[in-house]
């Protein structure tokens, strides 16, 4: 869930270094202009999800690596424990491919990612907020949309336009281009189908309203937060209650605690 900027939760990276080729005689250079070389295009219907999953897992290893993440015991179980309830809210998305839930210990990642080809990260930050699977759930389901909305699928496309790169060709791809929010529509279209997800897998968007609340609370504390944040979030809380009364009278379980494995 994208409750603070992208930008603001993961740390600064190192930006791509791109060669330039300079031709050493007029004549070589005046034939590259008057016949320029084909570039390869990526449109968004030419890019197959096998491609999309393969370049994902590209960018989780470059995610991974810039975050100094490394398995230990109790991240594999962590790990385990978020692909379970990942799997029981994706099992609703549209697009059937392989959902991969990580868990990201920093405590300053408090929010959530979702990438390309099914891969999403949850902060050890944002986690430490969370009491209840529902809170989880509902977070999961907001980075599952953004998979399932095809939001990081054509921000890949767009990615692969300006690097001219064909799918077929990428060996490897740094992951910050893709780690900014996608704009108040599509962050807002995330929350609300995010939060049916949820709904779907018997869990109760209560538990949504009550994380964004917490993030009200913490920004009113916090002496450098953004003034927009607070009408932002008060926003998206009013949408999650707009789904609920579209849903009817419909009863919602109570939320289940959120029990970590040992």
């Amino acid at each position: 869930m994208s409750i603070l900027s992208r930008s603001a939760v993961v740390r600064s990276h190192s930006s791509l270094i791109r060669s330039l080729i300079h031709c050493s005689v007029f004549v070589a250079s005046l034939l590259f202009a008057l016949n320029p070389p084909a570039v390869a295009q990526t449109n968004p219907a030419d890019l197959s999800d096998a491609e999309e999953v393969r370049i994902g897992k590209l960018l989780a290893q470059d995610f991974m690596q810039q975050e100094g993440m490394a398995p230990t015991p109790q991240s594999i179980k962590l790990d385990a424990f978020l692909q379970k309830v990942g799997d029981r809210v994706a099992a609703n998305a549209q697009r059937k491919i392989p959902y991969t839930f990580h868990f990201d210990p920093s405590p300053s990642f408090r929010s959530a990612v979702g990438l390309p080809g099914g891969q999403v990260f949850v902060g050890g930050g944002i986690l430490a907020m969370m009491d209840t699977e529902d809170q989880l759930a509902v977070v999961l389901g907001h980075e599952v949309e953004h998979i399932d909305l095809n939001q990081c699928r054509e921000r890949l496309t767009q990615v692969l336009k300006d690097q001219h790169l064909a799918a077929a060709d990428v060996k490897e791809m740094k992951v910050d281009p893709f780690l900014d929010g996608y704009g108040h529509d599509k962050e807002f279209a995330a929350d609300r189908e995010g939060v049916k997800l949820a709904i779907k897998a018997g869990y109760s968007p209560e538990g949504g309203i009550r994380l964004l609340q917490m993030y009200v609370i913490l920004g009113q504390q916090l002496t450098h937060a953004p003034s927009e944040a607070q009408s932002n979030l008060e926003a998206r809380i009013a949408q999650i209650k707009d789904v609920m009364k579209s849903e009817g009278d419909k009863k919602y379980p109570p939320e289940k605690k959120l029990e970590f494995p040992e």
